[in-house]
């Protein structure tokens, strides 16, 4: 390297495995080819300026315009086969904080998913092992039951006839209908039946009052959406991290939804899908108007942004912060968003299959239905955090510790919060009203 190793060296790997993950790992791993080359070993390999690194990563057509020598050797190498690299809107000292992981290793802790099967898949498996058994079953016990009601009351009339006849006493009539024998059974056993009216009457009042406050809630909604983007294909199989095309979810209270310009960071070298062929990716070339035979954008190809279809929807009156939630608490995706990397098209998790999860470090399992309050309220009442110092390097955390540390009432506060040596989120102010609700 011409002028030494020191943006190889000054950064902080801590910082760089998130700035790595949002920015680089849809096309480079540290330790392997993937959409682009691997960059194990980047800093023994460059061979120009760190400004020209610098340059490289935020504006590679930039950079080879400069007539660079080693740029446009890597442009000549690995063009043909990846296309040109995306710019990155990062700083200076952001990359540094990047390269000083790449250098690091990455991460050591990974969770590998050792078979991308999806749900979908599954669910047809099971569906096709059980097909038809279940209804068949039924039907055919259903029949019998008719069958044996209708032979009973017969028999049981027969036997009343008979009875009657060797007593002398008058025979029921042939004529009188089922009803009319149910009924005159019913008033002969009203106290039975009174029963059996009340327990049923309960029963359809629980089964009904469990109905309605399943009203508005769509566990496992799944909308259509315009493009077949597969989340199992995305981040099972090639490993790239939710927060690439979910960019704002770190920083807004929104998570945001990819572009087709995020998309053609690595379709554009991607041209072809594993399920789809290139039909799909066809699609993120109209809206944005590449033509990929010449390699080139045209704007007067591009027919729009792509107009996808919100899965989990909140009532107006209710915000969720994705930045508290992702960049405070530190919660995984996958604790609401259930097992992302079995799933095709995007929909809302059930909590069984949230609470199914074994890949989840901290999973907090919940009972009640997803994206109703009172699963909101049963995680604030079960999550728990650290606000001492020394057990945690969270600012946001230790701001609030000294806050009540300084004030009288705060540290009486305070002592009763930590008297079991723990504090959750409901202590904290996570159920007060105005947390959630506009």
């Amino acid at each position: 390297m011409v002028s030494g190793a020191a943006i190889f060296d000054e950064g902080d790997p801590e910082k760089g495995k998130a700035l790595f993950i949002s920015n680089c790992s849809s096309c480079h791993k540290i330790d392997k080819d993937f959409q682009a080359p691997a960059l194990a070993g980047v800093e023994s390999r460059w061979k120009s300026t760190d400004a020209m690194l610098v340059k490289w990563i935020n504006d590679p057509v930039a950079a080879l315009a400069t007539g660079d020598a080693y740029v446009k050797g890597i442009v000549d190498r690995y063009k043909p086969q990846y296309g040109m690299m995306t710019g990155q809107p990062v700083t200076e000292a952001e990359i540094k904080d990047i390269l000083a992981y790449v250098r690091s290793g990455g991460s050591k802790d990974k969770v590998v998913t050792k078979e991308c099967i999806t749900l979908e898949d599954m669910n047809a498996a099971a569906t096709e092992k059980n097909s038809g058994s279940t209804t068949a079953w039924w039907l055919v016990i259903g029949v019998i039951l008719a069958i044996i009601a209708v032979s009973a009351a017969n028999i049981s009339r027969s036997l009343r006839n008979a009875i009657s006849e060797r007593e002398g006493k008058p025979l029921m009539s042939e004529d009188r209908t089922y009803w009319q024998a149910t009924r005159a059974w019913m008033w002969k056993n009203v106290v039975l039946v009174s029963l059996i009216s009340l327990f049923l009457f309960l029963y359809v009042s629980v089964v009904g009052y469990k109905a309605l406050l399943n009203i508005g809630v769509y566990e496992q909604y799944t909308p259509s959406q315009p493009i077949a983007f597969s989340h199992a294909v995305h981040v099972c199989a090639n490993e790239i991290d939710c927060q690439y095309c979910h960019s704002s979810a770190s920083k807004s209270k929104h998570a945001g939804l990819p572009t087709a310009a995020d998309c053609m960071n690595c379709h554009k070298a991607v041209q072809t899908g594993t399920e789809t062929d290139s039909v799909e990716i066809q699609k993120i070339y109209d809206a944005i108007g590449f033509d990929k035979k010449k390699m080139a954008y045209n704007d007067s190809l591009a027919k729009g942004p792509i107009v996808w279809n919100k899965v989990h929807n909140l009532p107006d009156h209710v915000t969720f912060p994705h930045n508290v939630h992702v960049s405070i608490a530190g919660i995984d995706c996958k604790q609401c968003h259930g097992p992302v990397q079995m799933l095709t098209v995007g929909r809302q998790a059930s909590i069984e299959e949230i609470n199914a999860q074994t890949d989840v470090p901290g999973l907090i399992k919940l009972t009640k239905q997803t994206l109703t309050m009172g699963w909101c309220l049963e995680c604030h009442n079960t999550a728990t955090v650290n606000i001492e110092p020394g057990k945690t390097s969270n600012e946001y955390y230790l701001e609030m510790h000294d806050r009540m540390v300084n004030s009288d009432h705060g540290l009486e506060e305070l002592r009763k919060i930590l008297a079991d040596e723990k504090a959750t989120v409901r202590e904290l102010g996570g159920w007060e009203c105005g947390k959630c609700h506009y």
